[in-house]
């Protein structure tokens, strides 16, 4: 178990991951909302080219983004954010960047909550009361925050062996239903379909940005841009795997209609006549994923508006930020309006953020840099 008085914000107590568990968080926080909700969203705009909209969104945003903050953490190992952003762009800026990142990240907590009130009541318990689903995540979540980044890594790993175990059995019962000449032609009209088709996941991988806290938590700072760019790539292409089944089964014009498309691809496996019911255990699979992407973007939350506001115990803002994510979930009307929010507004924020802010700090850092040794030659 992770130790209480650990922290972000204190370089001599903070905690520690292995690169491995920052690897599979990094998963888990890009995959896990995305299999549910996206494959839809990327067959309207992709067609029968969808399939490739995630490898276009992890060019153009994860992977810029998780290199900056793995070549930001290793010019600078051992420092934790506070040490980091202060060192870089003073005091009072890096204040002012530890207060984005925990609203940043308590949006996403709010957005994640949202999903879960959205598509657990179609999945196991119709006609559920939003309120009596949000609530006990929430606190569960807050719970998983209280524990620790440390615990949060470890439980990353049991929801990437079961998301594994999902898509295996996924390509081991259906593929006597996949037409690969459905995922033909790649694009109908223009190159510019896939751009159309990943907008929407160029914002998801674009909140890597966020994950900087993370990052300065590696055991080895010289492996933690190779943890990040290795999860996004892993999400990336599982995104891509299960878009193209549920093209290749269904077609990609049903795929566009279904709201969630995954769901009902799991549906269709039936292992003889004793293993018929799958997508519950689907569905409990994400829901773990979903409380780790939750508890974890609170802990970020938590430990960046601890030090943006100067508050040793931390733990102190967890009420706080679960009262204020309930609120920001209860102002989303319906799961259309967000799917538009996501499109329209947060995927330009999401990429702005994404690549102007380690961008800013890697340029800081090399200002300083050339400083010192210009100091040091005269």
């Amino acid at each position: 178990m992770a130790e209480r008085p650990r922290s972000a914000g204190c370089a001599r107590t903070r905690a520690q991951i292995s690169h491995y568990q920052l690897l599979c968080l990094t998963f888990t926080l890009h995959f896990t909302a995305a299999m549910i909700v996206l494959p839809g969203t990327l067959a309207k705009f992709g067609h029968s080219g969808a399939w490739l909209a995630p490898l276009v969104a992890f060019l153009l945003a994860a992977l810029p983004v998780s290199l900056m903050l793995g070549l930001l953490v290793r010019r600078h190992p051992g420092l934790g954010l506070a040490e980091l952003s202060s060192g870089l762009i003073g005091h009072v800026p890096g204040r002012v960047l530890g207060l984005a990142i925990s609203v940043f990240s308590l949006v996403i907590v709010a957005l994640t909550l949202r999903d879960v009130v959205e598509v657990t009541p179609v999945a196991i318990l119709p006609a559920t009361p939003a309120w009596a689903l949000a609530l006990p995540f929430l606190l569960v979540a807050v719970y998983g925050a209280c524990s620790g980044v440390e615990v949060l890594a470890r439980l990353a790993y049991f929801c990437v062996l079961g998301q594994g175990l999902i898509i295996l059995l996924v390509f081991a019962t259906l593929a006597g239903m996949m037409n690969p000449l459905w995922l033909l032609p790649f694009w109908e009209r223009t190159p510019g379909q896939l751009l159309q088709a990943g907008w929407a996941p160029i914002g998801w991988f674009a909140e890597a940005w966020s994950f900087l806290p993370l990052a300065v938590l590696a055991d080895r700072s010289s492996q933690a841009g190779r943890a990040l760019v290795l999860g996004a790539a892993l999400a990336a292409f599982t995104l891509m795997a299960l878009t193209a089944v549920a093209i290749m089964v269904f077609g990609h014009q049903l795929v566009a209609q279904f709201t969630f498309p995954v769901y009902s691809l799991v549906q269709q496996i039936a292992i003889g006549e004793f293993v018929e019911r799958l997508d519950v255990l689907m569905v409990a699979i994400w829901l773990m994923g979903m409380l780790v992407k939750a508890s974890t973007h609170l802990w970020v939350a938590m430990s960046s508006g601890g030090y943006a506001l100067g508050i040793k115990s931390e733990r102190a803002l967890l009420p706080a930020l679960g009262l204020a994510t309930y609120i920001l979930m209860s102002l989303i009307p319906s799961l259309s309006w967000l799917f538009e929010f996501s499109t329209k507004a947060w995927t330009p924020l999401s990429i702005s953020l994404g690549l102007g802010v380690p961008g800013l700090l890697l340029l800081a850092s090399w200002v300083r840099q050339r400083r010192r040794r210009g100091e040091m030659s005269t």
